[in-house]
């Protein structure tokens, strides 16, 4: 059993569809779960059409509406769909949907967490819909499988955390007889629901994280995720073209690509798979000859993770923070900054301490790091610097502290070199 996800990039027209069923039939000679991201950038364009209505601009709000419909309406009839009465009547249910949605907001005003859920959801739906018609009418004996009725989660809006036990027994329950009875589900990443039914998500770009909860429920032989880029490369490649691919990695080294801010995998993929010991594949959707990267378990036969992987992250904010009283920075007054962080919510990636300070590098959410400088002001010291960019040098020999001379913070611990400077 296979388990693929191919993200936005990879469904953004009606050619790449085509291709995505080209490749899909290349594997259907055994049972296969495929999921499928929103297409091309139809979630940011949701997120824009929802904000439009909550600000009570009616006019730009149903123009948005109606680029996002006749987007995915000119990919349907590009790929010959258009006489498929089945399709149509689905598109048509969802777009009813959202209009009801974005009626709602146009009369609150408002854009809670649980609506936007609600909202975002309906590219996935849209994509999948597409995609399943095509295969069905290239003869593939493809069937559409609503996620939300099997991924439960709780009602941690935007974040949703997974309920593993009901949702391994949704999907051994309901989605192992769909997959003897059909051979291959098409269904959508991202979203799931609540055990009481209302719609959820997983994170931003969580497709990924989506399959690998399939895999692991199902104890797939592989994950294969479908990218525009040949596999897991040591750079970014709109920041170093000459970036080299990865060949092999460990789950380790992947989970800590994935930490400190390689964006080629969700962080939260990895783990699910490590738990049953499921390679996972990145291959590239252009051209199905190129390697990929493989991502398993240790093995001493093969080389892995040789390169220097160098990774950006912007959009940080450096706290320093040191006691009033000039109190040495010890284990009891760390421990109180680090309840603080916690309660706040912030994301801490990298952490300093001298005598009598302590320096975080956290990700720049602003609701939380207000809230944390409030919660710190009255018994520390707390100074904040913003638009900061850490870069991440993962397996780097000693030394090389030179390039950072200007930096906030540097760190080199082992084969890893943190720098953290003001951003261009």
């Amino acid at each position: 059993m296979l388990v693929m996800k191919f993200g936005g990039a990879s469904v953004k027209n009606a050619d790449a569809v085509r291709n995505v069923g080209y490749i899909i039939r290349q594997f259907a000679d055994q049972p296969l779960i495929v999921v499928i991201s929103a297409m091309d950038k139809t979630t940011n364009q949701l997120e824009k059409l929802a904000r439009w209505a909550r600000d009570c601009d009616e006019t730009e709000a149903w123009a948005q509406f109606s680029r996002i419909r006749e987007f995915h309406y000119e990919i349907v009839y590009s790929l010959g769909l258009g006489e498929m009465p089945g399709l149509k009547a689905q598109l048509e249910g969802y777009f009813q949907e959202i209009e009801r949605i974005i009626r709602g907001l146009l009369l609150l005003g408002e854009f809670p967490s649980r609506t936007y859920d609600r909202i975002v959801s309906y590219g996935e739906m849209l994509s999948t819909a597409i995609v399943c018609h095509h295969l069905q009418q290239a003869d593939v004996a493809a069937h559409f499988l609503d996620v939300r009725d099997i991924i439960k989660t709780d009602t941690t809006y935007t974040q949703a955390r997974v309920i593993w036990s009901q949702t391994e027994a949704n999907i051994k329950e309901r989605v192992l007889p769909l997959l003897e009875k059909h051979g291959i589900l098409i269904t959508q990443g991202f979203i799931a629901s609540s055990m009481e039914g209302k719609i959820t998500t997983l994170g931003r770009e969580g497709s990924d994280y989506t399959a690998s909860i399939f895999a692991h429920c199902l104890e797939a032989s592989r994950l294969i995720v479908w990218k525009d880029v040949k596999g897991v490369l040591n750079a970014d490649p709109r920041r170093n073209p000459g970036a080299l691919k990865h060949d092999h990695l460990t789950y380790e080294q992947a989970v800590e690509m994935t930490f400190y801010g390689a964006t080629v995998i969700h962080p939260k993929t990895i783990k699910p798979l490590y738990a049953r010991q499921i390679p996972l594949e990145v291959k590239c959707f252009l051209d199905l000859n190129e390697s990929g990267t493989r991502i398993a378990a240790f093995d001493p036969q093969v080389s892995t993770g040789h390169l220097t992987s160098t990774i950006v992250k912007e959009g940080q904010v450096l706290l320093r923070i040191s006691s009033r009283d000039f109190s040495f920075m010890k284990t009891s007054l760390v421990s109180e900054v680090f309840r603080w962080v916690s309660h706040a919510g912030a994301q801490v990636n990298l952490v300093q301490t001298t005598a009598i300070s302590l320096n975080l590098c956290l990700d720049f959410h602003p609701d939380a790091i207000r809230e944390l400088e409030s919660l710190l002001m009255d018994q520390f010291h707390v100074e904040v610097e913003k638009d900061l960019v850490l870069t991440t040098y993962l397996n780097r020999g000693t030394g090389d502290l030179d390039l950072a001379e200007n930096a906030a913070m540097v760190q080199q611990i082992e084969d890893k070199l943190f720098v953290l400077q003001r951003g261009n």
